[in-house]
């Protein structure tokens, strides 16, 4: 029986979902993801329980059309407005982060500033990292995203980024990614699921011996998903 406190773990359909919402609300054009965009992912997904359970009392292609005529309507339009420009001046989630670069015995303070920005798939962040070597700027879905790509370009140097997010044992799930942004990341354990009281920030300091490269974290964290759902199935 799953604790209170227990992070639901979401199914590949839910995922499906989700990513054909995206899918929808990208297609028209627009700047926010709302339960109209979530109702089509879930009708463009196929046979559910949802679907099912809408099926007994309304006729599926009927409520598609209805929704399409809905976000095609000048009132649509009107009451969902495209964002303001380019955030970096006035949209308020932004901030300044003081982060530690690691290299053996070596150490310097570095500065990795990020924006919301919001345009496509692959240019929600943009973030820059100020160093001693030239300065790293990236565009990325999420923020632990953008922090693994400032490591892969610092690794090849010898240097790793000291927080939380870099360490070992630690991975963001989904929902921490898609409505987090990715500030956030569960310490993992094998064998068990992550739980509330695991989450710590993306980008507070971490103790440099529990480091470990992109690859070998991401090797980790899919090796702690097969031993979790091995520990279910028993």
């Amino acid at each position: 029986m799953p604790t209170d406190d227990a992070p639901l773990h979401p199914t590949s359909h839910y995922r499906n979902v989700l990513q054909h919402a995206e899918a929808e609300a990208r297609r028209r054009g627009h700047q926010h993801l709302g339960p109209e965009h979530l109702l089509l992912g879930i009708l463009d997904t196929g046979e559910s329980a949802a679907t099912a359970a809408i099926a007994k009392f309304v006729d599926v292609p009927t409520i598609r059309r209805e929704l399409e005529r809905v976000l095609a309507s000048e009132t649509y339009a009107r009451d969902h407005p495209g964002p303001v420009p380019h955030p970096r001046a006035t949209d308020e989630r932004s901030d300044t982060v003081p982060v530690l670069l690691v290299r053996g015995e070596e150490r310097q303070r570095a500065v990795i500033r990020w924006w919301w920005i919001g345009r496509g798939p692959d240019d929600v962040y943009r973030a820059e990292l100020e160093w001693s070597g030239p300065a790293l700027e990236v565009s990325a879905h999420d923020m632990f995203d953008a922090l693994v790509r400032f490591r892969e370009q610092l690794e090849p140097e010898g240097w790793f980024v000291a927080v939380q997010g870099s360490r070992l044992d630690t991975y963001p799930s989904a929902m921490q990614r898609d409505m987090g942004g990715g500030l956030s990341v569960y310490v993992i354990r094998m064998g068990e699921p992550a739980r509330s009281s695991d989450v710590v920030d993306t980008f507070a300091e971490a103790d440099p011996a529990l480091l470990a490269t992109v690859e070998d974290q991401r090797r980790h964290a899919e090796e702690w998903s097969r031993s979790v759902e091995g520990a279910a199935a028993r």
